[in-house]
């Protein structure tokens, strides 16, 4: 979040419950800010970005997406995908271990939390060069193979 972005085309949601504290690069500043989809503040203390608890972490988070409000935040962001790419910021790292990529998750799966069939679209322009087993970015050209998980990857 702090450094300059890449320039990514598309809208930047800020996914995170907070703003970034400290000075945000110009190009890391988002486009909108949906801090109602963000986990609850007792589930990110639970789960701390702790590698071992992810999965945990995913599940609660996807069951917090279908509460009111942060479903109503999630079928924003569908919105907003719908309209075309979306780039979602946030400031948590590592970014695999981030409520980022269940969001991401969501909107191309349709997750528990969907809202209603035919919303949405692309998730974000960089989805496809995600690993869907690990979550990391697969940055290098026409890999077939995530070199983190040795999961397949769409090319």
């Amino acid at each position: 979040m702090y450094a300059a972005a890449r320039p990514w085309p598309g809208t930047r949601v800020l996914v995170d419950r907070r703003l970034p504290l400290g000075r945000l690069a110009r190009s890391a500043v988002p486009d909108v800010w949906l801090a109602a989809v963000a986990p609850s503040a007792a589930l990110w203390r639970w789960y701390g970005t702790r590698e071992e608890r992810y999965e945990a972490f995913a599940r609660h988070y996807e069951q917090e997406l279908a509460e009111a409000v942060r479903a109503a935040g999630l079928r924003r962001l569908r919105a907003l995908a719908g309209r075309g790419p979306v780039v979602l910021r946030t400031a948590v790292a590592p970014l695999h271990l981030s409520h980022a990529r269940v969001l991401a998750r969501c909107l191309l799966t349709g997750g528990a939390a969907a809202g209603r069939s035919g919303e949405g679209g692309e998730a974000a322009c960089w989805l496809g060069a995600v690993c869907a087993g690990c979550g990391r970015l697969v940055t290098a050209g026409g890999a077939v193979r995530c070199p983190y998980c040795q999961a397949s990857t769409p090319r």
